[in-house]
């Protein structure tokens, strides 16, 4: 097959005209023509039909366009690696973990790595556990270090349980909640402040519901960040889910209140995920050490 041809008739895809794709490629128009009709003979199907001023795929090219992006996805990761190694040749580790990760676990690890290897670039970024693995998988990252179930992570993925995190409903102080025992379908009934969809203690707690057969709560507010989320419970409006690290100071200083549920004490476990079948560099393997030596402070609930 005619890879020359597929990135011409992708690029067509992708802006919708000849015109545009002959600008973006820097291919002239009647070249680019000539290309997507010699290449519809060598597969015996037309890929496009007019549409307006341009062209639409037909039912076969959006089929073939399909994992077409996939292969060209793959192509700009090749790049992206060969990039980076050739402007970080002294290595640059790339770090994606949850807010949870990111401001209570990994920045203890990075401080013992960068002692030991300060020529390393060490980049760490916050997503939540979704958008981690995904910047796992599409080589956006070397490390992801995340919360969610194991069937929730992709095969790509090899996953090594680091941490399980206990997760708290957290009002506010005055609250006719804080502090008290109630059941399941009580605190559901609550409106709750939440993380973005993607987020693993947000999918914890609507697994839950349907572990239990109670209808989900109303999220009557919804953030992109964890802080957010505690500031707006801390006001007085609603309930939140979320980690008993982060909660446990809010609580200590009296700016939340714990809710207890008394049918269940729910987790989130704290992943450590890898790409699978992949010789990591040193670098990478050693930090992962780093974080498997310094783990027993957390997972004995004394930190």
């Amino acid at each position: 097959m005619n890879l020359h041809a597929l990135k011409i008739c992708y690029t067509v895809a992708l802006t919708g005209s000849v015109t545009k794709a002959a600008e973006k490629l820097n291919i002239s128009q009647p070249a680019i023509t000539a290309q997507i009709k010699k290449f519809e003979k060598e597969l015996g199907v037309s890929l496009f039909e007019p549409k307006g001023r341009g062209v639409a795929l037909t039912a076969i090219g959006q089929k073939i366009m399909n994992p077409t992006k996939r292969l060209f996805a793959l192509e700009e990761q090749i790049e992206a690696i060969v990039d980076d190694y050739r402007n970080h040749r002294s290595g640059r580790l790339r770090i994606v973990g949850t807010y949870l990760a990111t401001s209570y676990l990994i920045p203890r690890w990075a401080a013992q790595f960068k002692s030991n290897h300060p020529e390393i670039e060490v980049l760490i970024t916050t997503a939540n556990s979704q958008e981690a693995l995904e910047q796992l998988i599409h080589y956006a990252a070397d490390i992801a270090v995340c919360g969610g179930e194991p069937d929730s992570h992709s095969e790509e993925v090899h996953r090594e349980e680091l941490y399980q995190d206990e997760v708290w409903f957290v009002v506010a102080p005055d609250h006719k909640y804080a502090n008290r025992h109630i059941t399941f379908r009580q605190m559901m009934t609550e409106p709750f402040i939440m993380r973005e969809e993607g987020s693993a203690v947000r999918e914890r707690l609507f697994s839950l519901c349907k572990t239990y057969m109670v209808s989900p709560p109303q999220v009557a507010l919804q953030f992109s960040g964890l802080n957010e989320t505690i500031h707006a419970v801390a006001s007085g409006y609603g309930a939140s889910f979320i980690s008993s690290l982060v909660a446990r100071e809010y609580v200590e200083r009296g700016e939340l209140a714990q809710v207890h549920v008394d049918e269940l004490l729910p987790v989130n476990t704290i992943a450590l995920c890898t790409r699978k079948h992949e010789k990591s560099e040193a670098y990478v393997t050693e930090f992962i050490s780093i974080i498997r030596r310094n783990l027993h402070g957390f997972t004995n609930g004394t930190d």
